[in-house]
């Protein structure tokens, strides 16, 4: 949930942050990558692995389909609960685009 809220904050924060640091605005705009690129390693880190081996069980029959199933709708759950967590975290996500910007100019 948290790492999709990360997500979808990216692009709209970087945008915001232009705002809140016109001086460095072309800087703040290019920035989203780094609101991504921390979702993307914790993506990695935590959720692909897991879900990669309860799909290979499956696959080999090693695994029950009831559980990658449930595993999925946790997904998709998880995936509506962090878009609606990300209303939250999108001004702070601004803030550390605008301030981050500060360094890399």
């Amino acid at each position: 949930m948290i790492i999709t809220a990360i997500y979808t904050i990216g692009v709209l924060s970087a945008l915001y942050a232009a705002l809140l640091a016109p001086e460095r605005a072309s800087t703040a705009i290019m920035a989203s990558g780094l609101i991504n690129g921390i979702a993307t390693i914790l993506l990695v880190i935590f959720i692909d692995p897991k879900l990669s081996v309860i799909a290979d069980d499956v696959v080999n029959q090693r695994g029950s389909y009831n559980k990658l199933k449930t595993m999925s709708l946790m997904m998709v759950t998880s995936r509506f609960l962090g878009t609606i967590l990300a209303q939250f975290l999108f001004i702070w996500g601004a803030r550390y685009i605008a301030w981050f910007t500060k360094f890399i100019v």
